[in-house]
């Protein structure tokens, strides 16, 4: 029963929710009075982010990295104002499913029919609650398993193109990685390396999709820091193209995953665009996507198993 993995429900007002997710890694504070609750709460443990007015719902879920008391360092508004620290009993998120900023007031979560305590800032879920929490949470974020929760993509926005599913086979009985799964499995790296990843991040770019299979950002609302491409069946010129305009536009890190065979092709066209931007670029095939991640999930199981994590 120790072990158990328990659902806490984080409350705060969206200002200081932004400052939390704002930080190289995520960060909440709890006042002291919060201290017995402080102490039960494990690493591992599920917290469901809850947004007060106007908000008012779930805008993402994370576990417990870690937990500390910094009586300190000033974090959010009202701290810096007062300076002095108000919530001392502060523990790190790994973020694992948040709405982006736009979304939160139309498409979060609600609970207003849960039993709560609505004055309690930070409290623990009953299994029934947390159990129909967690089907609600299946229309935004996907199906929530202990086995799944570090899979996808950290940021939820809809699909803006379907495209055909492409298949890219390495060899021999090797499993096939589709368009769509190898973008889940960049998702799930950056995710791992505490990037907001997104799939299908909208471009302002005329002509053709105008949108960047994956990208990563190290804040919430930020710019890409690197920027992904797939291109598993033609249309290179077309993924080049949205890679130089994000490079130009954010200064992303550009990055194409394509089958081997076609890279010669590629260095083609990149002897027709500015050197800065080809210098940058860099290319992986797709077996190099699902050795990566393979390798970065048995690390985090390790450190996990050596609670290093």
């Amino acid at each position: 029963m120790e072990n158990k993995i328990r659902n806490w429900l984080v409350i705060g007002i969206p200002k200081n929710w932004e400052t939390a997710l704002s930080q190289p890694v995520p960060i909440w504070g709890l006042k002291q009075k919060y201290q017995r609750e402080f102490q039960v709460m494990k690493i591992g443990d599920i917290l469901w982010f809850y947004a007060t007015n106007p908000v008012r719902g779930i805008i993402g879920l994370g576990i417990v990295k870690d937990k500390y008391i910094d009586p300190v360092n000033l974090v959010w508004e009202n701290e810096l104002i007062k300076k002095e620290v108000i919530w001392p009993l502060r523990f790190r998120i790994h973020v694992l499913k948040i709405l982006t900023l736009h979304r939160w007031e139309k498409d979060c979560i609600k609970i207003n029919d849960f039993n709560l305590f609505w004055q309690t800032g930070f409290q623990l879920l009953n299994e029934r609650d947390a159990i129909e929490l967690k089907k609600r949470a299946e229309r935004m974020f996907g199906v929530i398993t202990l086995e799944k929760i570090f899979t996808g993509a950290t940021l939820s926005e809809p699909l803006f193109v379907k495209e055909k599913v492409t298949e890219y086979y390495t060899g021999k009985k090797q499993e096939g990685a589709s368009h769509r799964k190898l973008q889940e499995q960049i998702a799930e790296i950056g995710k791992l390396q505490f990037y907001y990843s997104q799939i299908e991040y909208p471009l302002q770019l005329p002509g053709e999709r105008k949108s960047l299979d994956v990208i990563w950002k190290r804040e919430i609302d930020g710019s890409p820091t690197f920027a992904f491409e797939i291109e598993l069946s033609g249309g290179l010129e077309r993924a080049v193209k949205r890679l130089n305009f994000s490079f130009r536009k954010w200064n992303s890190r550009p990055r194409i995953i394509i089958p081997k065979e076609v890279t010669k092709k590629l260095h083609n066209i990149l002897t027709t665009t500015e050197r800065d931007f080809a210098e940058q670029l860099k290319i992986y095939t797709p077996y190099q996507v699902v050795e990566l991640l393979g390798k970065k999930r048995e690390l985090r199981k390790m450190e996990q198993n050596l609670n290093m994590y």
